[in-house]
C-alpha cells in the first residue's frame, strides 16, 4: 500500500463499520466490470450501513477523493470503475426492509430477482426486467434507470420509484420524494433550500429542457429533467433514477409494486 492509502486506513479505523481493501486482489477485482474496460481503483469499501456511507462521503470529500457507487458490476459501459474508492453495496447493504400492500422498501444491494421472489408472497412483484436481472441489484437498476424487453408496456424503473434516501458529496443525507409546493417551500434547512433552488432552476429553463429533452418512450442522454417540476410540484426521484451515482449516493429506496 502507498502513503495514501495507510493514511485512509488509519483514519477510518474505528470510525467505519464495514470493511475497506486495499490489497492488490481487491483492487484487481474491482478495476473492471462487464464492459472492456478496466480502471485500478485506489481501494473498495464494503459500507454496512448508511451511517458508513455518510462518513466514507465526508472523509472523501474533506480529501478530495471520488466515490464510485457499485452494484452488481453488470454494466457494459465502464458505469462502476474508476481511480478512486468504489463502494460496493451489494456485500451487506442488501436488505428487504418492508413490504406493504403497493410498496417496497430496499436498500441498494437488493438482487431484483431475490426482491420478486419474496414480493411474490403478497402477490406483488416490480416490473422493469433488464437482461441481467437474475444478478443486477436496485441500486444499479435506480443508478442507469433499468427497464427491460418489456420497458414500452410497463416503463423503466424511474416509474416506480416512489421515494431515495441519498447521501450527498459532503456526507448530508436526506429522503428525496414528491414535493407538492417546491417553489414557496419554507427556507430554514438546507434539505428545503435544495428543494427551493432546484425548482427554481427548472422553471427558469422549461423552454430549454422541452426543446432538448423530447418527449421519448427511452432517453438515456444526461440527466432526466422533463417531467420532473410539473407546476409547483417536484418529482425529485424521477431526476435522481438514471444519475449513476453522479448526484447522490442511494442507500435505501422505496418503491411503487
Amino acid at each position: 500500500m502507498d502513503e495514501q492509502q495507510v493514511r485512509i486506513l488509519e483514519d477510518l479505523q474505528g470510525e467505519f463499520d464495514g470493511e475497506l481493501g486495499f490489497d492488490p486482489v481487491t483492487r484487481e477485482i474491482y478495476s473492471c466490470d462487464a464492459s472492456i474496460y478496466q480502471i485500478l481503483p485506489l481501494g473498495v469499501a464494503f459500507p454496512k450501513h448508511t451511517d458508513d456511507v455518510v462518513k466514507l462521503a465526508l472523509y472523501a470529500y474533506e480529501n478530495d477523493i471520488p466515490l464510485i457507487a457499485r452494484g452488481a458490476g453488470s454494466g457494459v459501459a465502464g458505469g462502476c470503475i474508476g481511480r478512486g474508492i468504489v463502494i460496493d453495496f451489494a456485500r451487506h447493504m442488501n436488505k428487504i426492509l418492508s413490504v406493504d400492500s403497493q410498496h417496497v422498501r430496499v436498500q441498494p444491494g437488493v438482487v431484483r430477482d431475490q426482491l420478486n421472489r419474496h414480493l411474490r408472497q403478497f402477490n406483488r412483484y416490480l416490473p422493469p426486467d433488464p437482461s441481467n436481472t437474475a444478478v443486477t441489484t436496485i441500486g444499479g437498476m435506480l443508478a442507469v434507470d433499468a427497464a427491460g424487453s418489456h420497458a414500452v408496456r410497463v416503463g423503466s424503473t424511474r416509474d416506480y420509484a416512489k421515494s431515495i434516501e441519498l447521501v450527498l458529496a459532503d456526507g448530508f443525507k436526506f429522503e428525496a420524494g414528491f414535493v407538492e409546493d417546491a417553489i414557496s417551500i419554507p427556507m430554514p434547512s438546507r434539505e428545503n433550500d435544495l428543494i427551493h433552488q432546484l425548482a427554481l432552476l427548472l422553471k427558469e429553463n422549461q423552454d430549454l429542457i422541452r426543446e432538448r429533452q423530447p418527449a421519448l418512450i427511452r432517453n438515456s442522454a444526461g440527466y432526466q429533467f422533463r417531467g420532473v417540476l410539473e407546476g409547483k410540484s417536484l418529482n425529485l426521484p424521477r431526476m435522481l433514477v438514471g444519475s449513476e451515482g453522479t448526484l447522490g449516493l442511494f442507500t435505501e429506496a422505496t418503491l411503487h409494486t
